[in-house]
């Protein structure tokens, strides 16, 4: 799989926020995902010719982060806005401003190796990831099903212990002896109800049924 496609099928909805009617993925949220999957991804911010962390024409400022992620390596440039996503003019800009451009900047970065980059098109989550979070809920809506239908045969399985003791005692069987077996496969209870699985039910079963 490639990078592209394997940071593109990360659901990213559940980490997005919301600021001025925007969503955006904090830089923070972004990172920890890329490096868990390719531990080795670095970043570094590219400085000016001066050695400063932001470059200007003399007007309006921008930032670049340049990131390496599996032996690739990408750059990506964003200019220094404010809180309405407008350039700030030179002469105005301050140095918090260059730091949460730059952390904006990454994540722009990581777009450009498909993390959230549906985001940068107005969307929330890619069609990749909207694939992948469809298939695990399918796949999570079969294992309920599976579980419930486990559940039910388990419960018909016990079923038959409780009404074979009924059987066993009027047909003389000790008590005690009945729940003996049964307490054997429920750690200490007399209940059968108490099996776990259909295997210890159905063992259960023969050996009552043995007496």
């Amino acid at each position: 799989m490639s990078t592209f496609t394997a940071l593109s099928e990360i659901d990213i909805t559940p980490y997005l926020k919301k600021k001025n009617g925007m969503s955006y993925l904090p830089w923070s949220s972004a990172w920890a995902m890329v490096k868990t999957k390719f531990p080795d991804a670095s970043y570094e911010v590219v400085k000016s010719d001066n050695g400063i962390i932001y470059f200007t024409d003399g007007k309006t400022c921008w930032v670049e982060t340049r990131c390496t992620i599996n032996g690739e390596t990408l750059t990506e440039t964003l200019a220094v806005m404010n809180h309405r996503n407008q350039s700030i003019t030179a002469d105005e800009v301050q140095s918090t401003e260059f730091e949460k451009s730059i952390k904006r900047c990454l994540v722009k970065n990581l777009a450009l190796f498909g993390l959230g980059l549906s985001l940068w098109n107005g969307e929330e989550l890619s069609d990749a990831a909207k694939q992948v979070r469809a298939r695990k809920k399918a796949e999570a809506d079969a294992e309920s099903v599976a579980k419930k239908k486990e559940a039910a045969a388990l419960a018909a399985e016990n079923a038959k212990i409780v009404e074979l003791a009924k059987q066993k005692i009027a047909g003389g069987v000790d008590q005690g002896t009945l729940y003996a077996i049964v307490e054997k496969y429920t750690g200490g209870k007399k209940n059968p109800n108490a099996i776990s699985t259909i295997e210890e039910s159905k063992a259960c079963f023969n050996e009552i049924n043995e007496l």
